[in-house]
């Protein structure tokens, strides 16, 4: 087998890593953001391409001889970002201590070095590399050199041979450098000849052969125009021939050997510290050439599990379980380890194989591991295909979702596996461990009827989720300062007109010097007291609203407060100030009714009742290379998943008519026509309509719409009815729950009810309203992270640009840029509208706008 010789055209993979690679900063606030990607690329040319010899070729300056032939040589193109400048110092720092060859040299270009030790090492008989964003670098093609291309950012290349060269772009390498005299290239400002694009040029080319023979040829040129423009500018197409012309006779000199690593230990190790890239250098450590950088973690198994080296096609038809080390810093997490485990034979994956041994996990019968999510996102950062992920956690979650934890000590004792009892974590043992807890998981999700849930929603939902933390959500950092100075101002005037409604100073925040105000100074009525005194929660207040302006000014006050708080102040830190993007993370695992929920930030909580509170989605805006958030919302999802699982016949008949349904509610509840309705009584009933969801009381719904409990009472009696097939459903969700001691949702997701037969009226009676809200909430989660998958698979399948951000509640939101916007309307209301038949259409309200706020 040949021995490789890989050169690297540093310059272009530095920038293309810098816009590949959000930014980040080491703790000293330099920016690392190429860097990192480009020894990302590095690793996977050492692991893909395997060379005994690598060299980096640089542009040393600005101006090369290429200047001397024509001023005008790159004269457009924009100087580096101010981001990027410095880092170019910084891998040339980096390479020194890995002891890789970086080689330049005054007056030629990075593409010249290349060439020129390309074609001079072709004497050695070896397979010649070049690895490169530029296609100029097209030319050097032939038997012995390849070249490979960065098609996407850096983590897709084509290797280019001269079969591949004409199948892909139609023309041979010999005649990369005369398309270029013709169409020039505006990139290096090459003039070529005016007129001449692509498409002619590929034409002539094709006929002539050449620059030389379009020329000794000219005459024949068909059309006079461009014979004419050939003829005016044969001077300018022959110097742009130079101009493109990679030289290969710089005058270096090398010997092989120099391209051998030579790394330097504590060099590597200091520097690679200092910019928080630790775990890469441990990567770097796998590779035999760098194998002095550190030394690799000894492999140590329990006496049953029996020590091998897996290839990566060992995993074929196999339960594989992957235990898995990440920083899963944000928004780019990297795998620092990786353990596989078959059956009771196990390995650590030295980190020079992890790329490929996850490029084979689709070949496996099942992969299993303990943080799904968090494995999906590593592999989207290293752009690995999605495959099928299974999470042992997640499976526990379905089996009882009442439990706030679903720790390893819980795995441990739930399922009674020894491997997870240890006082130390231990990966390895960690990742032996859940296979046997998969075994039972399996078995119990079967017994429970919940494995179409678990494989068809829940699991798929761990890519999805994956996916929507690793794309964060953009903040207008300037809109923000603007919007906490005005709430600033607008608070401290109500603190000031509070103080003059009190007669005196005191701190509003402070629930002990509040009541004293309220109960004491101003006598009103004391609703609530706790054991420290006075309640005065948001209850407490708003039954007090009537007795005393104060309190309306209080309630705006704190709302203000919280919104400066958790909002404005609360977002600033969450913020990558590299990205101006915050990276949420869904928490699938949480509810009980299967709902998601988010947290660091929240962004499912934030109030849009209030202007103010509508004005934080203001905030949230399209990030750079888009132009509209998109919101797609599920019109009265739980109303209508109601009418389909009792099959009301007078709700079902409202929707299929697309009707207003709290109309047509209070028209049936009230007995008057639906054109008479008043906006109070649709109030009334729409009140009415939710509230028999979550199973409300003749109080409950008294205090919601201030009524009497007698006329709330009536309410629901009349209610029931006309809606006597409702009724009926309730009363069986509650009988089946007495009966079962469980209740589900549409799709078989189950919820324990172990208080349906307590003798405390409170808790029974939260159990009862608990299996009649279950099945519609929980239905009404389920069809909304099925449409997030679905959305997400079309987004993938259409390669769209578009990507979803955030889920809250009904709504998914979407950033897109314009020359999608159609398109992604129409993907968005198809596909969340046909993800499941019903008696009754599913309704999607569709938005768009500048901002998250505009898109409602």
């Amino acid at each position: 087998m040949k021995e490789k010789l890989v050169i690297i055209d540093g310059s272009s993979l530095l920038y293309r890593a810098f816009y590949a690679i959000p930014m980040l900063t080491d703790s000293r606030g330099n920016y690392t953001n190429a860097v990192y990607g480009f020894l990302n690329m590095l690793l996977k040319l050492y692991e893909e391409l395997q060379p005994n010899y690598v060299a980096v070729a640089f542009d040393k300056d600005k101006h090369t001889f290429r200047n001397d032939m024509y001023d005008g040589y790159k004269a457009t193109r924009k100087p580096a970002p101010d981001e990027l400048r410095p880092q170019f110092a910084l891998i040339r720092e980096v390479l020194a201590s890995l002891g890789i060859a970086v080689v330049e040299m005054d007056g030629y270009e990075g593409d010249d070095i290349l060439g020129t030790i390309a074609t001079h090492s072709v004497e050695h008989n070896l397979d010649i590399a070049i690895v490169t964003g530029d296609r100029d670098a097209l030319q050097l093609v032939n038997d012995q050199i390849t070249v490979y291309l960065t098609k996407k950012g850096i983590t897709t290349m084509l290797a280019v041979t001269p079969d591949v060269m004409v199948k892909e772009y139609g023309y041979t390498p010999e005649q990369v450098v005369d398309m270029k005299s013709l169409m020039g290239d505006t990139a290096d400002n090459i003039p070529g000849v005016p007129g001449v694009g692509e498409k002619t040029a590929r034409k002539l080319i094709d006929e002539f052969g050449s620059i030389d023979g379009i020329y000794a040829n000219v005459d024949n040129v068909t059309g006079n125009k461009l014979k004419e423009k050939l003829k005016s500018n044969e001077e300018m197409a022959r110097l742009s021939k130079k101009l493109a012309t990679i030289h290969c006779d710089v005058p270096i000199s090398y010997t092989l050997d120099m391209f051998v690593p030579k790394p330097n230990e504590g060099e590597a190790g200091t520097l690679f510290r200092q910019l928080g890239l630790q775990s890469l250098l441990y990567r770097f450590a796998g590779f035999d050439c760098f194998s002095n950088l550190g030394k690799s973690e000894k492999q140590i198994f329990m006496a049953s599990i029996e020590e091998v080296q897996f290839l990566p096609t060992d995993m074929a038809g196999k339960v594989v379980a992957v235990g898995i080390q990440c920083n899963d810093e944000k928004p780019v997490p990297c795998i620092d380890k990786m353990v596989i485990v078959i059956e009771n034979k196990g390995m650590i994956v030295p980190n020079t194989k992890i790329s490929s041994f996850i490029k084979e996990f689709g070949t496996a019968k099942q992969i299993i591991t303990l943080d799904g999510k968090l494995l999906y996102k590593a592999m989207h950062m290293i752009n690995a295909q999605r495959i099928p992920v299974g999470d042992v956690v997640l499976a526990a979650y379905l089996l009882d979702p009442t439990r706030s934890s679903y720790d390893i000590a819980y795995l441990a004792e739930r399922f009674d596996v020894d491997a997870l009892r240890r006082e130390k974590r231990d990966l390895l043992y960690d990742t032996w461990g859940i296979s046997a807890v998969w075994e039972q998981e399996k078995e119990a999700l079967q017994t429970a009827g919940l494995m179409n849930l678990y494989d068809n929603i829940e699991k798929p939902l761990l890519y999805t989720l994956g996916i929507m933390e690793s794309n964060g959500f953009t903040v207008n950092m300037t809109r923000l300062e603007v919007m906490k100075k005005e709430l600033v101002r607008q608070a401290e005037q109500l603190e000031n007109t509070i103080y003059d409604a009190a007669g005196e100073s005191f701190n509003i925040n402070s629930p002990k010097q509040l009541g004293h105000i309220l109960f004491e100074v101003l006598r009103l009525p004391v609703m609530k007291k706790t054991k420290t005194g006075y309640s005065t929660n948001i209850e407490v207040l708003e039954a007090l609203l009537d007795k005393h302006p104060i309190i309306d000014k209080i309630i705006r006050f704190r709302t203000l407060k919280k919104l400066i708080s958790t909002y404005l102040e609360g977002l600033k830190p969450l913020v990558f100030e590299q990205t101006g993007r915050v990276y949420t993370s869904f928490n699938q695992m949480v509810t009980a009714t299967g709902r998601l929920s988010s947290s660091d930030p929240n962004l499912q909580n934030i109030p849009i009742r209030t202007e103010q509170g509508k004005k934080i989605r203001s905030l949230f805006v399209p990030g750079k290379g888009f132009d509209y958030i998109v919101s797609g919302d599920y019109s009265q999802i739980e109303l209508r998943i109601l009418a389909h699982l009792s099959q009301d016949p007078t709700m079902i008949d409202g929707f299929k008519k697309n009707q207003d349904i709290h109309r047509r509610t209070a028209s049936e509840v009230f007995g008057i026509p639906m054109e008479k309705v008043t906006a109070e009584e649709r109030a009334h009933a729409k009140a009415v309509n939710f509230g028999i969801i979550y199973g409300i009381s003749d109080f409950g719904l008294s205090r919601n719409i201030g009524i009497s409990i007698q006329q709330a009472k009536v309410y629901i009696e009349s209610y029931f009815a006309r809606y006597s097939t409702i009724q009926a459903y309730m009363e069986k969700l509650i009988e089946d729950a007495r009966t079962t001691g469980i209740t589900r949702t549409m799709f078989g997701r189950l919820r324990s009810l172990g208080d349906i037969h307590s003798k405390n009226f409170a808790r029974r009676s939260m159990a009862e309203r608990m299996a009649m809200n279950t099945p519609i909430q929980g239905s009404a989660a389920d069809i909304i992270k099925l449409a997030m998958n679905a959305v997400q698979v079309e987004l993938e399948k259409a390669q769209l640009r578009s990507q979803l951000l955030v889920q809250v509640h009904d709504e998914l939101v979407l950033e897109v840029p314009k020359e999608e916007l159609d398109i992604v309307q129409h993907l968005l209301k198809t596909t969340m509208e046909g993800i499941v038949s019903l008696s009754v259409p599913l309704v999607v309200d569709l938005h768009y706008g500048s901002n998250w706020e505009e898109a409602k």
